[in-house]
């Protein structure tokens, strides 16, 4: 059996190989915070107030449950404290502008998949880090290959974090 990574190792280990490295890593960590209470809140369902009561239609035209609303304030929340210049979250019209001069944007599906829920199917979180540039807006408009780093967390039978970064893409699990 291969040793245990941890992700604040993994993400040690590639701060020297990404630019911005370290708030790379911030990023990414603040993602798998929030993944780690979305977890719990998944978990609990009804116990933690989640009805699955339709919240509306999102801007894609799909049905917002209140868990999606409530996946999105976690993640959202998440990701202020962290190098982002703007978020752009599939409940959203527009970007949030958090920071406009910090070096990344964040581009997420906070909960996909939330009409599982009812069913005890998996569901999960789509996040992919981009690289800022002058014109923030502009930035989630760039082909995929110009993103940082990229990744889903599987809230299911196990809670698995699934992250592209160095070229490299690696699996963590929620222990």
């Amino acid at each position: 059996m291969d040793q245990r990574v941890t992700l604040r190792a993994h993400l040690e280990h590639s701060e020297s190989q990404t630019p911005h490295g370290a708030e790379l890593g911030g990023v990414i960590e603040a993602i798998a915070a929030a993944a780690i209470e979305l977890a719990a809140l998944i978990a609990d369902g009804p116990l933690a107030g989640i009805t699955g009561q339709d919240g509306g239609i999102n801007p894609d035209g799909d049905r917002q449950k209140d868990v999606d609303v409530a996946a999105d304030a976690v993640m959202r929340r998440a990701l202020r404290d962290t190098a982002v210049a703007a978020v752009l979250s599939e409940e959203a019209v527009l970007p949030e502008i958090l920071c406009p001069a910090a070096p990344f944007c964040v581009a997420i599906d906070p909960l996909d998949g939330s009409a599982n829920l009812e069913n005890n199917i998996s569901v999960g979180t789509i996040f992919s880090v981009r690289p800022s540039g002058s014109d923030v807006l502009s930035t989630f408009f760039e082909p995929g290959t110009a993103q940082c780093a990229a990744g889903f967390v599987v809230y299911g039978p196990q809670t698995t974090l699934v992250l592209a970064l160095n070229g490299r893409v690696d699996i963590f699990i929620l222990d």
